[in-house]
């Protein structure tokens, strides 16, 4: 039974993996205004929009327009959580996880999950901000639909820096924003990995990137 388990959290794994690039693909599609009879690009919407609407029910309007990036985070989150819950119930029938410890188990990759999301998003964001500031260096045209898009995640962010910063000749509210979330990324979320280690047990590597974590959360 332990090795079922196992093996249906190793199929979740890579089945959420084959969605998560699923999306990445339609969202890249988005980007170039593709024909919409194409039957490759239907596929994807087909496969893409009715997650993202049900979505875009979920969230505030202020974000709704980034239904498409969350969509990402959710993925990312279920590669983790998923895969470990089904290995803690293998690990209750192989009798390798007591009843007391699987709700332990289970909040451990919860957090873990967290864990991941965040650390993820705060380097996808800092990457952002940090293409963003080199582009102000040269003054893009917003009617790239790429510019736009970064202008668009990145604007939340560096406002209040913008509101509080004197007027220089340099904008460095992207370096200070990508700054917060570093601090962030290293004494708040590294914690929470670092926690849920000890609730999951020795079955994850503290320190270790979010791929190898998420694949070691996957394997038996």
């Amino acid at each position: 039974m332990q090795a079922l388990f196992d093996l249906l959290a190793t199929l979740s794994f890579w089945a959420l993996t084959l969605y998560e690039w699923i999306i990445i693909i339609a969202i890249l599609v988005t980007w170039v205004s593709a024909d919409p009879r194409n039957p490759i690009v239907q596929f994807l919407n087909n496969m893409t929009v009715p997650f993202w609407d049900w979505l875009g029910r979920w969230l505030p309007r202020p974000v709704k327009l980034f239904r498409a990036y969350i969509s990402l985070l959710v993925i990312w989150f279920l590669q983790v959580f998923v895969p470990g819950v089904l290995r803690t119930v293998g690990g209750v029938f192989g009798g390798q996880v007591g009843l007391v410890g699987f709700p332990v188990h289970v909040v451990g990759y919860f957090l873990l999950g967290l864990g991941i999301v965040l650390q993820n998003l705060f380097f996808f964001l800092i990457l952002l901000l940090l293409i963003w500031f080199f582009l102000t260096l040269i003054n893009p045209s917003l009617n790239n639909p790429i510019v736009r898009t970064i202008a668009m995640l990145v604007d939340p962010f560096i406002t209040p820096f913008q509101r509080r910063l004197p007027r220089m000749r340099v904008d460095v509210s992207p370096l200070l924003a990508a700054g917060v979330f570093l601090l962030l990324n290293v004494f708040v979320v590294s914690q929470l990995i670092g926690f849920s280690h000890a609730l999951t047990g020795p079955g994850m590597t503290p320190g270790g990137g979010g791929v190898r974590l998420m694949l070691q959360a996957a394997s038996p």
